[in-house]
């Protein structure tokens, strides 16, 4: 029989525990988890063993206790091809920098990932202090369970639900989408088309209920041939304009992102219909993209830039505070949104 303690089945496995299980070195056990320093395979392989039978867990919040910080923060994203994307990352990266943290990129595809197992595996290979989660995977619920569930502190930027659970940073995207409608209606426009975004995001239906219930309240019919889903995209933006200009005569369309506005356009040149002259279109986001297409296009400026920022700055002082309750308060950050008139919409009598 081995002299060799075995942990408690109701306690929570240590690195020592781990180490022991091992026979290796506490330092040991640390380069194996955080990739640091060079260790023999069959050292990592039986240190692995050991982690996996014990269940080991990083525990970082007791890491910022102790003021073992390891000061890097994980970006989670899921590969999107949207403009959105790189702008929270840029936001993000610089923050980061400006407070003396390492950002580490986690890519998540979740269409054929385990979720549990991708985080479990994450948190092995970096000790990170927090995560920023971006949409659209801040409204991804079993990402958030396995976050919790890992007892790993993050802030959400711009998601649609659950606006309580943890720290987050978001515009109101109804109140954004009502503004825009009213603005086409004020410039005389009724027959207005809208594409809808990723059905699974949140975000997608606020935007929609807030420009049909714009329409609604001015007495304005909305003929389901007017609706078109375009998933955030570009060439879901231009596919689904083309079915709308095919079936219907719409004098404006309402795309609820600028990758899907600018298919629009491309899908109106590609008709022979003259924008805006012909058809009015709109954007939401005010990415760099609406300013370098033309005609230049109106949108929605959502503050990409100062939400990814005010995530960082929140987690930050979350860790620096170990969630004090001095900071519950800021549990949620609204930031202001504006209509950024530009080139794209033409006003009809």
């Amino acid at each position: 029989m081995s002299g060799r303690r075995s942990p408690e089945k109701n306690k929570q496995s240590t690195m020592r525990d781990v180490a022991e299980m091992a026979n290796v070195s506490l330092m040991t056990v640390s380069r194996v988890l955080n990739e640091d320093g060079k260790v023999a395979d069959e050292t990592r392989e039986r240190v692995m063993a050991a982690v996996e039978k014990l269940n080991y867990k990083l525990n970082i919040s007791a890491r910022s206790l102790s003021s073992a910080k390891s000061y890097e923060i994980g970006f989670f994203y899921d590969q999107s091809k949207g403009a959105f994307i790189k702008e929270y990352l840029i936001g993000t990266m610089l923050r980061c920098n400006q407070l003396g943290y390492h950002l580490i990129l986690e890519p998540c595809d979740f269409s054929d990932m385990d979720i549990n197992s991708h985080i479990k595996k994450m948190v092995r290979r970096h000790a990170l202090d927090g995560i920023i989660v971006p949409p659209p995977l801040s409204d991804n619920a079993k990402l958030l369970d396995a976050l919790d569930a890992e007892g790993l502190r993050y802030v959400r930027v711009g998601p649609g639900a659950q606006l309580k659970r943890a720290f987050c940073v978001h515009i109101n995207d109804y109140a954004a989408a009502v503004q825009m409608t009213e603005h086409l209606i004020n410039k005389g426009h009724k027959n207005i088309g809208f594409i809808k975004g990723d059905l699974s995001q949140e975000t997608s239906h606020r935007r929609f209920a807030g420009y049909m219930d714009t329409m609604q309240k001015h007495n304005l019919r909305v003929a389901s041939s007017w609706i078109g889903e375009g998933n955030f995209e570009f060439e879901g933006g231009m596919l689904a304009a083309e079915k709308i200009l095919k079936k219907t005569k719409v004098s404006a369309i309402f795309a609820s992102n600028d990758d899907m506005a600018a298919g629009v356009i491309a899908a109106a040149r590609k008709m022979h219909i003259d924008v805006p002259e012909q058809l009015s279109v709109a954007g939401f986001d005010d990415t760099t993209l609406a300013e370098s297409m033309w005609p230049k296009l109106t949108t929605i400026h959502q503050p990409i830039y100062e939400m990814s920022q005010s995530a960082v700055d929140l987690l930050v002082e979350s860790i620096r505070s170990n969630f004090d309750k001095k900071i519950t308060s800021k549990v949620q950050i609204e930031l202001d949104h504006y209509l950024k008139d530009r080139e794209s919409i033409n006003e009809i009598h």
